[in-house]
């Protein structure tokens, strides 16, 4: 027994000091998910699609107190940005902010988080946002503006029409997400992603696909107040009949469309031509 303890001592009093020396093993770090929408934070999509990430990763959701459809990439400016803390099932944390859903990124990202999401998901809205209709798009200007700024992103809007599945939409949105989260984006890329309302069954697949240039139609109704003050309602009805490979022909054909977007609207073309002339 002497003979082995004098063996292995020096071994062990060795792995003492490599112990002492090497730094401890760090835990790893979480993937970090901010969700938002446009549609408000009681809105079902929205809560749908957290629980569904909260799988995947680290859930925070900052999103607008009320209704924002249609607030393109506008910002709050000029009124306070009310916030409160909000309980929502199985999320950890969740803001509501009485702001814009690009100025809840914003504020997200410059206040309420300490560590900077590795992925920012915005929606589920409910309405497609489908060829230029994403222009206008609230859900859509949120996760440009988390481009802008640097972060993956994705934006997810799904069918009105026809029965909401939100189970089955988010469980969609959950395996983009792992595809970012393994494969990430480009600097200033986000996806932009419909889906068509119905069961998981009734969905055909996933579609990387084209933007439309299709706008759809709009059409006003006049209408008068009871003290006879003229106005109108916009009624909208979305884009269809695009050729096979965007959007449009995607969502119409019971798939799910994925189209990769990058900030910046820079004409190259217009650039050189009018550089010349002006020279």
């Amino acid at each position: 027994m002497m003979i082995l303890w004098r063996r292995t001592w020096p071994v062990l009093a060795f792995l003492a000091v490599l112990g002492a020396v090497l730094p401890a093993q760090q835990p790893a770090k979480p993937y970090r998910i901010l969700v938002t929408n446009d549609d408000g934070i009681r809105a079902p999509g929205i809560l749908a699609v957290a629980q569904a990430l909260a799988r995947l990763g680290e859930v925070t959701v900052v999103a607008p107190a009320e209704n924002q459809s249609g607030k393109g990439h506008s910002i709050t400016i000029g009124d306070p940005m009310y916030v409160d803390k909000v309980a929502l099932p199985d999320v950890p944390t969740a803001w509501r902010v009485v702001a814009t859903p690009a100025s809840c990124v914003k504020v997200a990202l410059g206040a309420l988080m300490t560590d900077k999401p590795d992925l920012v998901v915005s929606g589920i809205n409910r309405g497609y946002n489908l060829g230029a209709v994403s222009y206008v798009s609230g859900t859509v200007g949120a996760a440009r503006e988390a481009a802008l700024q640097g972060i993956p992103a994705i934006a997810v809007s799904m069918a009105v029409e026809g029965d909401p599945h939100y189970l089955a939409a988010a469980e969609m949105v959950r395996r983009i997400a792992e595809q970012v989260k393994t494969r990430g984006l480009p600097s200033g890329a986000f996806l932009n992603v419909n889906i068509p309302a119905g069961s998981a069954d009734a969905i055909k697949g996933i579609r990387v696909t084209r933007q439309s240039l299709l706008t759809g139609t709009e059409r006003f109704e006049e209408q008068k107040s009871p003290n006879g003050r003229r106005y109108f309602w916009s009624i909208w009805e979305e884009p269809t009949a695009d050729p096979e490979g965007t959007d449009v022909w995607a969502t119409d054909h019971g798939y799910v469309s994925v189209v990769p977007m990058r900030i910046g609207e820079f004409d190259q073309a217009t650039f050189d031509a009018w550089s010349a002339a002006w020279r």
